[in-house]
């Protein structure tokens, strides 16, 4: 095909993620989409423009992206959902109809627009780029499938049309894109089941950078428990008061770290709900910290617990094993093929079972440094250098 004679310019269009969800951190799919642009960049030969709002392009030069940039100006900051999914499909349309292709992609270069997520307003802009553009190539990227919207966590009106918008990503991505990349077999047999062709899926996954977990420092105080992750209901984050509530029951000195941020309702929902169980001195709400204070106080717990109802891979989880940890978590469908039996997965919904299992680990030092130790060595084999080298081979084959 002659690769080294033709140059490839990756498209990557993340568009108009609320500010106020990403000030409170980072999901597990903006973590990969970093960790394979730095490696395709500088280890793969490709020539990366990003299509973004300005606050997205300051945070993929926070992560040392070598990129060029399409912006997206608008003086919105979409701070709720209804916003964010109307809103900026208009803009992000007019910005696409208006624009010119061959400014983004010469005539001299083969294309390839690759989609992050399939969050309605990513899949908008590759759908309408495609239509304009017939021969760029669009590579989409699906880390999960909603359950249903009645079934799920949390508030039902987002729910449903978290899943509706999903459903209506998927019509639009099985129109038009040229290949589907998901993070595990699971994924890929539910689109074929939907009615996606099965050639044009691919199966990759996700990483984690042990080395550099390897470095970070411990910090003095340490923790019983430690969740890390985005505070959404979907996260398990009314299970994790329950569980961590049985807990104390048994350890009345046990303390947890709640590490990560979200919605101001879900906030207040969480210490509300801390407060009526008389937990306050046992459950510390740290909200959003940066990477390497985060992993440090991380690295400083004794037990991971992570009741997400919800997850395609399970990148906190990589990280938490990277860092000793022992998991504790429910037993989704997708931790069996990613995580093996290297983390203790739990009934969904049992609660008590979830606390004992805890409990358990806390009070056998040996088997959680066992545990703890195991895991951590059978991580090693997800490298983020192994996940871009299989996505650059998707891509171009």
């Amino acid at each position: 095909m002659g690769d080294n004679q033709i140059k490839r310019n990756k498209l990557v269009v993340t568009a108009l993620v609320p500010e106020s969800i990403n000030r409170d951190g980072k999901s597990g799919g903006a973590v990969r989409l970093h960790k394979i642009l730095k490696r395709l960049g500088t280890k793969g030969g490709m020539k990366i423009t990003i299509i973004c709002t300005p606050f997205m392009r300051g945070y993929f030069e926070q992560a040392n992206i070598s990129a060029e940039y399409e912006i997206i100006k608008t003086k919105s900051k979409f701070r709720n959902l209804a916003g964010l999914c109307f809103k900026s499909a208009l803009i992000i349309i007019k910005f696409i109809l208006s624009s010119n292709p061959k400014k983004i992609a010469s005539n001299d270069e083969n294309i390839f627009l690759y989609a992050s997520s399939d969050l309605f307003w990513e899949v908008i802009p590759a759908y309408f780029f495609k239509i304009k553009k017939s021969d760029i190539e669009w590579v989409q990227v699906i880390h999960h499938i909603y359950p249903n919207w009645k079934k799920r966590p949390g508030n039902k009106i987002t729910s449903f049309f978290g899943y509706y918008l999903q459903r209506f990503s998927f019509w639009l991505i099985s129109k038009k894109a040229d290949k589907i990349i998901v993070v595990n077999k699971i994924v890929k047999e539910n689109l074929v089941q939907m009615g996606f062709s099965e050639n044009k899926i691919f199966v990759s996954s996700n990483g984690v950078d042990t080395d550099y977990f390897e470095n970070i420092e411990k910090v003095k105080l340490e923790y019983d428990g430690i969740f890390l992750g985005r505070l959404s209901h979907s996260k398990g984050i009314n299970d994790l008061i329950d569980i961590w509530n049985n807990v104390c029951r048994e350890l009345p000195r046990a303390k947890i770290a709640i590490i990560g941020g979200g919605s101001e309702e879900t906030k207040n929902f969480l210490m509300k709900k801390i407060a009526s169980c008389g937990l306050q001195k046992n459950m510390d709400l740290l909200g959003f910290l940066e990477d390497r204070k985060a992993y440090s106080i991380l690295k400083s717990g004794k037990v991971f617990l992570f009741p997400s109802h919800e997850e395609g891979w399970g990148i906190a989880i990589a990280e938490a094993m990277a860092c000793g940890l022992p998991v504790v978590s429910w037993d989704l469908q997708s931790y069996k093929e990613t995580f093996e039996n290297y983390t203790l997965q739990i009934k969904e919904n049992e609660v008590g079972l979830f606390a004992r299992n805890i409990l358990d680990l806390l009070e056998n030092e040996a088997r959680r440094q066992s545990i703890g130790n195991e895991g951590k060595e059978f991580i090693k084999k997800y490298s983020w250098d192994d996940v871009a080298k299989r996505e650059l081979e998707i891509i171009r084959q």
